[in-house]
């Protein structure tokens, strides 16, 4: 599961690389280049840890420097809140797929999904103008 946002953009990112390259990356390979991109720039850690200030911001009213409750990781900040994603489909290589779950495991990542929709926010480019104008019914 990816967000609408990673989704789009997956997407654009196929159509220019089959129109500047004349071949369009499998989606296996567009996944694997997120990866790599993350591990070859380090951003792993960031990329955890933007993940859970975006799941549990922080406000004011929330300051413990003491420490005096610790963190609670999982704590839901929104009362019945939609995730906004959809399924991203790949077919990944066994061997992609074991190095895939033990680093989002080493990273401490809730699951495979926020692993790879991080990685792959990281690494696709934004949307031209004209392209998100379309995406929210805008003209």
């Amino acid at each position: 599961m990816v967000s609408s946002d990673v989704r789009k953009r997956f997407a654009h990112y196929q159509l220019t690389q089959k129109m500047t390259t004349g071949h369009e990356p499998t989606n296996a390979v567009v996944v694997r280049r997120a990866v790599l991109h993350a591990k070859k720039h380090d951003l792993f850690v960031s990329l955890r840890e933007s993940l859970r200030h975006r799941r549990q911001p922080v406000q004011e009213e929330d300051s413990d420097p003491d420490g005096l409750f610790g963190e609670v990781p999982a704590r839901r900040t929104a009362r019945g809140s939609v995730k906004d994603s959809r399924q991203q489909s790949f077919r990944p290589s066994s061997r992609e797929l074991a190095v895939i779950d033990a680093l989002a495991s080493a990273y401490a990542f809730p699951n495979r999904s926020d692993f790879l929709n991080s990685a792959l926010d990281a690494f696709l480019p934004p949307l031209p103008e004209a392209a998100r104008r379309r995406g929210t019914g805008q003209a």
